[in-house]
């Protein structure tokens, strides 16, 4: 039995790869700042990563075969730079030097990293989808740290006392997803039109195009990578797919039974106008796919929304 230690354990994306650990059979340990209470035969250790000696100690104690890197700060949240750089930067260095400590010579523990398609940024439309070996244009704090935490963590397994393979995942959809989304901003801004909350469905930039891939498929993702992952390589986690974000709305509109009266629209453009990917890489070499539709992942998520007594904007 694999003992994991998954960071961020208990957000959107950890809490769906901690249910495909644990249905593996895997011995399963979370890590967040927050306290939390470990179900079943999980264990929940509350640990401040940018604090080196906390997370020695966490690590030291839980000695982990695989280690999935999902804990962040995002840009929605509202946080500084100086936050954002710590989260990504700092905590990945800790963790990461952690492990190598506890190695002690022994086989060297496996890291998923998790970075974001923020790295990429606002790469030009020509030369989409992006793969691997496009040259990243990051936009902001976030795509700026989490490409310094992918250095930083590569950086630290070249010697090969530990293992890194990287992630850089594109747009997520589905169960648990919150307002601070694409998908999800617009999913409940729909479900309060549709509990009476709201008049309208305001929106903007409705040509804006993304990559959305369930958020299971992504878990199943980083699953895969800690199996079949090729170390110091980096994969794409994405569809393959680009979809207008008025697609998006057009299909929580049909799910919901409303029509185009609801919407507002209002002036506004993002910085990326087109994110698509390539998963080729990944595909390939671990024989992983996004299997979910995206209709069926929009589907659970407002199904979701409308069943909750209230939905934050």
């Amino acid at each position: 039995m694999r003992t994991v230690l998954v960071t961020g354990s208990h957000g959107w994306v950890g809490g769906h790869l901690r249910d495909l650990l644990v249905r593996r059979g895997d011995r399963v340990v979370g890590v967040g700042r927050r306290p939390r209470t470990a179900s079943g035969a999980e264990r929940y250790l509350r640990v401040d990563l940018r604090d080196a000696r906390e997370t020695a100690a966490a690590v030291d104690a839980v000695r982990p075969d695989v280690v999935f890197h999902l804990a962040a700060t995002i840009p929605q949240q509202g946080a500084s730079a100086d936050d954002v750089v710590a989260d990504a930067v700092l905590a990945t260095h800790h963790v990461c030097r952690a492990l190598r400590a506890a190695a002690d010579g022994g086989a060297p523990p496996r890291l998923v990293l998790v970075g974001s398609s923020a790295q990429y940024g606002a790469v030009p439309r020509e030369r989409n989808p992006i793969t691997e070996e496009t040259l990243p244009r990051p936009l902001g704090a976030y795509g700026h740290a989490k490409a310094a935490a992918e250095s930083v963590a590569l950086a630290m397994a070249a010697d090969g006392r530990i293992e890194v393979t990287a992630a850089r995942p594109f747009n997520h959809v589905g169960p648990g997803e919150g307002s601070g989304t694409v998908a999800g901003a617009l999913a409940g801004r729909v479900a309060e039109v549709l509990a009476g909350r709201r008049d309208r469905v305001r929106v903007a930039d409705l040509d804006a195009v993304r990559d959305f891939t369930n958020v299971r498929d992504i878990a199943a993702a980083y699953l895969e990578l800690a199996e079949t992952g090729t170390t110091g390589r980096i994969y794409n986690v994405c569809s393959g797919l680009g979809v207008p974000v008025r697609t998006v709305l057009e299909t929580l509109l049909d799910l919901a039974g409303l029509d185009h009266s609801v919407v507002e629209v209002a002036p506004g453009a993002s910085e990326v106008r087109l994110q698509v990917g390539s998963a080729d890489r990944l595909v390939t070499e671990t024989g992983w796919k996004a299997a979910t539709p995206l209709r069926d992942s929009l589907r659970d998520l407002l199904a979701e929304l409308t069943n909750r007594p209230q939905i934050d904007d």
